[in-house]
């Protein structure tokens, strides 16, 4: 009996499905900045001359705040994102944002401290007082946006990145086991 697909197209055809389920979860706009995206630092000085820009801005949540037609994110942002955009881990020197999330988010999901991503426009600023001060946000209006796993409480490397415990394994003598290695039995 002939084949209809020859062996090696099936072969590719296989290889290229194994790598689209594969695929990175993050969408293509959070990965990848707007090519002229000024940071916020550079904005918080003049926001006048970036309205309606086109920004890539991440970091830590303050506030999920839902109102009447969307969820307005209060966010301290990073100074930097990494490769795929997430927020970089440090102090949050970058300033502070609001993002205008046009649908209902769940504040317990969208809880303080967790990272998130967000892609829109500069619309404004607004005024809002941290303690007893008064503070400019730049506000935009998002259009895509990203919240980030949870980091896990353990770092890789427990107690600190590369260590491994020498005395660990199947041959591993331990001298109040009777019966010597290994210690399994």
């Amino acid at each position: 009996m002939r084949r209809l697909i020859p062996k090696a197209c099936l072969e590719w055809l296989l290889a290229g499905l194994m790598l689209t389920a594969c695929a990175s979860q993050i969408p293509p706009t959070i990965r990848e900045a707007p090519a002229d995206n000024p940071s916020l630092e550079t904005v918080c000085g003049k926001v006048a001359d970036y309205l309606e820009r086109q920004v890539r801005w991440g970091g830590k949540l303050i506030e999920t705040e839902n109102r009447e037609n969307a969820t307005w994110l209060t966010v301290l942002a990073s100074s930097s994102l990494s490769k795929d955009g997430e927020p970089e881990s440090g102090d949050g020197g970058a300033g502070r944002f609001i993002a205008i999330v046009p649908e209902f988010l769940d504040p317990k999901v969208y809880a303080a401290d967790r990272k998130v991503t967000v892609t829109g426009t500069l619309l404004r600023t607004e005024t809002r007082l941290v303690g007893e001060f008064p503070y400019t946000y730049p506000v935009v209006q998002a259009q895509v946006w990203y919240l980030w796993p949870k980091e896990s409480g353990v770092p890789y490397g427990y107690p600190y990145p590369g260590w491994y415990d020498p005395w660990y394994g199947p041959w591993y003598y331990n001298p109040w086991y009777p019966y010597g290695y290994p210690y399994w039995r």
